[in-house]
């Protein structure tokens, strides 16, 4: 019975592979007509039929995968091939010894057969001798071998048609390792299953799981969420958000780039790497490109697959040289491809039979351009493991969401960029825009959403404004718009003022500033009304601060004691209306009285005069009653009249002796005003 085991490369490269047993795949592009869009084309070894051109014979050259267009993603096995097409079904060839193929039986297909079953499928991956599918509705499902439980139903036993995965959904996307399985979640955390011998379930053990067990620490609680994921022979990476790797399992050839080479259990940074946009691993070597255009390599090196110009291994990770404008990268067992942004396509590593398609069969320690991919979308593969890039261009649609945000704030705009699969594109950007001008770009990340926080912008008023989403299309997808509604509303305000003491006679200057609450920026040229137990005594406009000072001269209208103080703003069409509340404390004033002299004989009659003044401003106080005295004896009071103060007429005892004689006059003080006396006149009796 065959039997799958995880490889010695040494002997499997010498033993079975004339021309290097796996299949490199590309899609017709560049000027193909639409019909010929979406076609598979294949090289390599083909003893159990995975090129699939209906022969057994090896090919150095491309050749066309027969009757297969509208392809979307390829994927491949150890030995047998996988196509994803536009209308979501799934085709497979080659080996089938263990059922890998799908279609409900054991025997070898040298041309593409529809997987039985499988329709709104959106990604396929090829493991050893196993097959994975992940469908529109977030559904894991899997076929062939199973017995180190990679096909994650629960059971050991191999499957001739697709079973689903237990207890796994919400799945955004999926990789096939030598023996064990992946699946990125749509909140981001990872799942795994199958063979663990090197700890590449990254659950902290070393037991194998025939049902999905969750990768440590990919949660939103400790690491940020994760972008994307690759299986390996016998490990494990994760690309985060933040642009970091990630790896755990065998790391026997340094492959987890942390610089050790010890195994591990459960997720360990790469080392020296950050501003990664893409991952592929394969064998026990790992590649990344970087957002610069720059692309990096670690792990096992012997056959130049790092592209370092040496073949030693690295335990971190080392620039692969003579390469910029780096699209994207893909790691094979013992060679590496990448594309780069201009369309050309780059190989090195192991080249003995030919497998870089350079006209060589020498060894390439550093990249060389592949002539014969020249304008394609690249997809390679090989045991265990298959890494594709859409080359039909697929229609894509974008949906921003309708955002709602109060004037003079910075708002977050989304939107979701989906392909026509239903599929959720990761690391593409989307332009957005406000009525017309532009507000930034964001990528797209797990379920296919960007997010752009834009600056907060007084030229959004309140009202409806259009928020437009573009998509520029790339190798991958073609150009998308979508426009949703931005609704501004009026900002809250908020008016700060204080505790004001004054007394009657005083002119205060009442204050307040008046703010935008969404930005606290201080509002200029508004008008604000104050009012004093509802009453208003006036109105004044802020300044540049904000502030606003009315100047306010009390009377006798407001009593001794607290008052409520209210400042109005009544807003306008980018803000609310506010009040703030403050308070009027009211307290006696000072008075002055001042008494007049005069002269008489004794029995003679005369007037005593006096005048009472408020003394914060000197204005006389009318209608309050003041007091004589003679030689400190009260002789009679009188009542102010606004001019001066006068008294019945005062007869000068008989008796009283020639001379000065004091005049004390008194105010008592009442509700508004303290008391004062005057003594510095004299009744001068002659």
């Amino acid at each position: 019975m065959k039997k799958t085991v995880v490889p010695n490369y040494k002997l499997r490269y010498t033993r079975l592979l004339p021309l290097f047993c796996c299949i490199g795949m590309l899609l017709g592009g560049g000027s193909a007509s639409h019909a010929q869009m979406g076609r598979v084309w294949a090289w390599g070894y083909n003893g159990e039929g995975q090129l699939g051109n209906g022969t057994v014979v090896d090919s150095a050259t491309l050749t066309a995968v027969s009757k297969l267009t509208n392809v979307v993603q390829v994927a491949v096995g150890n030995s047998h091939s996988l196509a994803l097409k536009l209308d979501g079904t799934v085709w497979a060839w080659g080996d089938n010894f263990y059922g890998q193929i799908g279609n409900g039986t054991t025997v070898n297909r040298y041309t593409p057969q529809q997987v039985a079953g499988l329709t709104n499928v959106v990604q396929v991956a090829g493991a050893s001798s196993s097959s994975l599918a992940l469908k529109a509705d977030g559904t894991v499902w899997a076929w062939g071998y199973n017995g180190q439980g990679q096909l994650g139903d629960g059971t050991l036993l191999d499957r001739k048609r697709p079973v689903q995965v237990k207890r796994l959904t919400g799945v955004a996307q999926i990789s096939a390792g030598g023996n064990h399985s992946l699946a990125l979640k749509l909140d981001g955390t990872v799942w795994a299953w199958g063979y663990n011998g090197s700890g590449q379930l990254g659950d902290g053990t070393l037991t194998g799981s025939v049902t999905p067990v969750q990768v440590a620490g990919f949660d939103a609680l400790t690491l940020t969420h994760v972008a994307q994921i690759a299986a390996g022979s016998s490990h494990s990476l994760a690309l985060l958000r933040d642009g970091t790797v990630w790896g755990w399992g065998d790391n026997g050839s340094g492959q987890l780039g942390d610089g050790t080479g010890n195994r591990k259990r459960s997720p360990i940074q790469v080392s020296k790497l950050n501003g990664v946009v893409q991952i592929s691993t394969r064998g026990r070597h790992s590649l990344a490109a970087k957002s610069d255009g720059t692309a990096w390599g670690w792990g096992d090196n012997e056959y130049g697959q790092l592209g370092d110009g040496t073949h030693s291994r690295k335990l971190s990770p080392v620039q692969v040289v003579n390469l910029t404008g780096v699209a994207f990268v893909v790691a094979r067992d013992i060679s590496s491809f990448a594309l780069l942004q201009d369309g050309t396509a780059w190989a090195w590593g192991y080249n003995v039979e030919g497998q870089l398609l350079d006209g060589t069969r020498k060894n390439k320690y550093s990249p060389v351009p592949i002539s014969a991919l020249q304008g394609q979308t690249l997809f390679v593969g090989s045991y265990g493991n298959g890494l594709s890039v859409q080359a039909t261009l697929q229609d894509t649609q974008v949906s921003p969401a309708n955002v709602t945000a109060p004037y003079g704030k910075s708002f977050v705009a989304a939107a979701t960029l989906a392909n026509a699969l239903g599929g959720l594109p990761l690391n593409e950007a989307l332009a957005f825009s406000v009525d017309g001008s532009s507000v930034g770009t964001a990528n797209t990340t797990l379920g296919g959403v960007a997010s752009l926080t834009a600056p907060a912008s007084l030229s959004y008023t309140a009202g409806t404004h259009t928020l437009s989403v573009a998509y520029a299309g790339s190798r991958l997808y073609d150009a998308s718009n979508g426009a949703a509604t931005l609704t501004i509303t009026p900002a809250d305000t908020a008016i700060k003022t204080s505790v004001f003491v004054g007394r009657p006679g005083d002119t205060r200057g009442f204050y307040a500033t008046l703010k935008r609450k969404t930005d606290n920026a201080s509002l200029a040229n508004q008008p604000l009304t104050f009012k004093v137990d509802g009453d208003t005594i006036g109105t004044a406009t802020t300044d540049g601060t904000g502030k606003a000072t009315l100047a306010y001269k009390l009377e006798e209208t407001y009593s001794v004691g607290s008052h409520a103080l209210t400042i109005e703003y009544a807003g306008d069409s980018n803000h609310n209306a506010s009040t703030g509340s403050g308070t009027l404390k009211v307290v006696q004033a000072p008075s002055g009285i001042y008494a007049s002299s005069v002269s008489g004989k004794a029995g003679a009659t005369v007037t005593l005069k006096g005048k009472l003044t408020r003394k914060t401003d000197s204005a006389l106080l009318t209608g309050r009653t003041a007091r004589f005295q003679i030689d400190g004896v009260e002789v009679g009071s009188a009542t102010t009249d606004g001019i001066n103060l006068t008294t019945l007429a005062y007869t000068i005892p008989a008796n009283f002796a020639t001379g000065a004689h004091v005049i004390t006059l008194l105010f008592d003080g009442d509700a508004f005003y303290l008391s004062s006396s005057d003594s510095s006149k004299n009744l001068t009796v002659k």
